[in-house]
């Protein structure tokens, strides 16, 4: 399920080494329960039937001190303030709710009614729950957090070598003329999972907080040149080349989880039907042209546009593509041997050369 920016603001608040995730480590460690809502005066106030107005500077310390008290700590929304200490939440008890303990049920009303955070730690469990209007998450512990992040990371490494995998098979084939729709299919569908595991471990990371530096190392490495591959695979495919690649791009990944795995589904947002799905299909030659080093991408887009497939690019002459602007003798070597190595199944991976 995708969160809102504010759910994912609040999951950042929360993540480890920051102040608001401080104060709920103490509260833990002191073995008392704790109810903490964020939310500015106006609009919490109305709820509060009894407590202590402070108006004292917001610190962890503070509030797991002030969280002895039993009741709620109110803390304004920049969480620069401790508005009200041993505060009496008095929500519309019509509120549903599947809490059943006094302090959970509390903050889950709170948080429905007033559509802000409330922040209930359990004193039996000693585990902290998140609630911002209908929206319920429990904060998870870093270690837990990083055994997910490494599981999901080892299959996005998976299918990265199987990408590549896939990628060596194609470029070859694109010289020829013999690719078809499911070869397209198979590689957009294997990315479309990457990117899908790449937003989960996005989430995982902003969790872990202080503890997310190397696993994000391992994702920026895992996930270099996917999207671009992406969006030059649907450059080259595309029927309709006049639409924008990231509105292709919007629509694949608006397909349910269920027409993800229907190649037919995946080639709709590129202009195939039924009737294209055993067609050969002639590659344009952005993903691999844009392998060979130092050829910028209005080069590329000149010799597409004038030669019109990647097959008859390979057939021209250096004085042939010499014509083209942008492409002297030594560029034009470079797009020769290149055009060699690839046809002949070397670096068409991620990598290139």
């Amino acid at each position: 399920m995708e969160l809102t920016k504010q759910q994912l603001e609040i999951l950042e608040r929360t993540a480890p080494g920051s102040p608001l995730r401080t104060a709920i480590d103490l509260i833990v460690q002191l073995g008392k329960g704790g109810l903490i809502v964020i939310a500015d005066r106006d609009k919490v106030s109305p709820i509060i039937s009894a407590g202590f107005e402070l108006d004292s500077p917001f610190t962890p310390q503070a509030v797991a001190e002030l969280s002895k008290m039993d009741r709620a700590v109110v803390v304004d929304e920049a969480l620069r303030t401790i508005l009200y200490a041993n505060a009496h939440l008095s929500p519309d008890p019509s509120i549903p709710s599947q809490e059943t303990g006094t302090r959970h049920r509390a903050a889950e009303q709170t948080a429905k009614q007033l559509g802000c955070a409330v922040i209930a730690v359990s004193e039996e469990r000693r585990r902290a729950t998140i609630y911002l209007g209908e929206w319920r998450h429990l904060l998870q512990d870093p270690l837990a957090l990083l055994a997910q992040s490494s599981q999901a990371l080892l299959i996005l490494d998976r299918y990265r070598a199987e990408l590549n995998e896939l990628l060596a098979e194609l470029g070859p084939l694109e010289f020829e003329r013999r690719v078809f729709p499911y070869h397209v299919a198979v590689i957009i569908q294997k990315i479309v999972q990457m990117l899908e595991i790449e937003e989960e471990l996005e989430r995982l990371l902003l969790e872990l907080g202080v503890h997310r530096r190397l696993p994000e190392r391992q994702l920026r490495s895992l996930m270099r040149g996917v999207k671009e591959e992406l969006e030059l695979i649907i450059l080259d495919f595309q029927k309709l080349p006049a639409r924008p690649v990231e509105e292709v791009i919007r629509e694949i990944m608006a397909l349910s989880a269920a027409d993800r795995l229907s190649a037919e589904a995946v080639l709709r947002p590129l202009g195939f039907d039924e009737e294209d799905l055993e067609r050969p299909l002639s590659s344009r030659g952005y993903r691999l042209l844009h392998k060979i080093p130092r050829l910028p991408m209005p080069v590329i887009e000149r010799l597409v546009k004038e030669f019109g497939s990647l097959d008859q690019i390979e057939r021209q002459g250096r004085r042939q593509l010499q014509r083209i602007k942008g492409v002297a003798e030594v560029r034009a070597r470079a797009i020769k041997a290149g055009l060699r190595r690839f046809k002949a199944g070397y670096a068409t991976t991620l990598e290139g050369f």
